[in-house]
């Protein structure tokens, strides 16, 4: 009995197999026939944006600052102290120089004198 059992699983085996073998060249054909007519696949529609997690932060606004920093550095280009403000800038938002100037700029100071040698 065990002998026909294992004949049969064998069998089974050999079928299934088959059967993914036959649908696995139905796909390859049916991407090449795609590929070949040129055709670009449908785009899929990713919804909402995905978030992970249950926290998300709020969207901010490039160039945005806290209102205390925004303070602090709208006094020093008062007093003309530009490059002082761009380095605070620069160092509290983790941003590059050229983007610390823009905002500096934007504040009211031109972000480009250059540094009081003392």
């Amino acid at each position: 009995m065990s002998l026909f059992f294992m004949l049969v699983a064998l069998v089974g085996a050999v079928l299934v197999l088959a059967g993914g073998s036959y649908a696995l060249r139905r796909v390859i054909s049916a991407v090449t026939a795609r590929l070949a007519a040129d055709e670009a696949p449908a785009p899929v529609d990713p919804g909402p944006e995905a978030q992970i997690g249950g926290y998300v932060p709020a969207p901010r606004v490039p160039g945005e600052l806290p209102p205390q920093l925004r303070a602090r550095v709208a006094d020093l280009v008062a007093l003309g102290r530009s490059e002082e403000a761009v380095r605070l800038v620069r160092d509290r938002l983790d941003g590059d120089e050229g983007r610390a100037r823009g905002i500096v700029a934007a504040l009211g100071g031109d972000g480009d004198t250059p540094a009081l040698e003392h």
